[in-house]
């Protein structure tokens, strides 16, 4: 057990460190048009010129560009390859993923504890709630994490 939560925690510990450099999405998503405009323009190619490259018309181009929010990824990739660029995707944590366990492991402590507590009290034996809460969180995580998020 000891070894899958060493190997979870270093799973955890990794997507972190990989998704810090950037502290937040709104720092890189352009403002008011999309990548595929914003990437096209940049590079001074006309929406008719990428239409050729992708096999489209132009008309497709700017409804792709208006409308970028929801196109299909392997388009967006293909949009990207058009223009000489990589497409990368990722999630991006709001915190970091260690918190982002943490705060959902707590939650469900505190909503198990709840329940245990509840009846504990009617027997006059209440657990000390936020040691507890904490304590029960650790152990979600380390041998039962899949369970946080029922």
């Amino acid at each position: 057990i000891g070894y899958i939560m060493d190997a979870r925690v270093l799973q955890i510990r990794a997507l972190d460190k990989k998704t810090s450099d950037l502290k937040s999405a709104k720092n890189i998503v352009p403002r008011g048009s999309g990548w595929i405009n914003t990437v096209r323009e940049a590079i001074g190619m006309t929406a008719s010129q990428l239409a050729v490259r992708l096999g489209v018309t132009q008309p497709r181009i700017t409804k792709m560009e208006t409308n970028e929010d929801n196109l299909k990824l392997s388009t967006m990739k293909k949009a990207a390859e058009a223009m000489n660029c990589e497409f990368v995707y990722y999630f991006k944590p709001k915190t970091t993923f260690q918190n982002l366990v943490e705060e959902q492991a707590q939650k469900k402590a505190a909503e198990v504890l709840k329940t245990v507590n509840v009846n504990m009290a009617l027997e006059d034996q209440e657990i000390a709630a936020d040691e507890s809460v904490k304590d029960f969180a650790t152990d979600l995580i380390n041998t039962k994490i899949k369970q946080i998020w029922d």
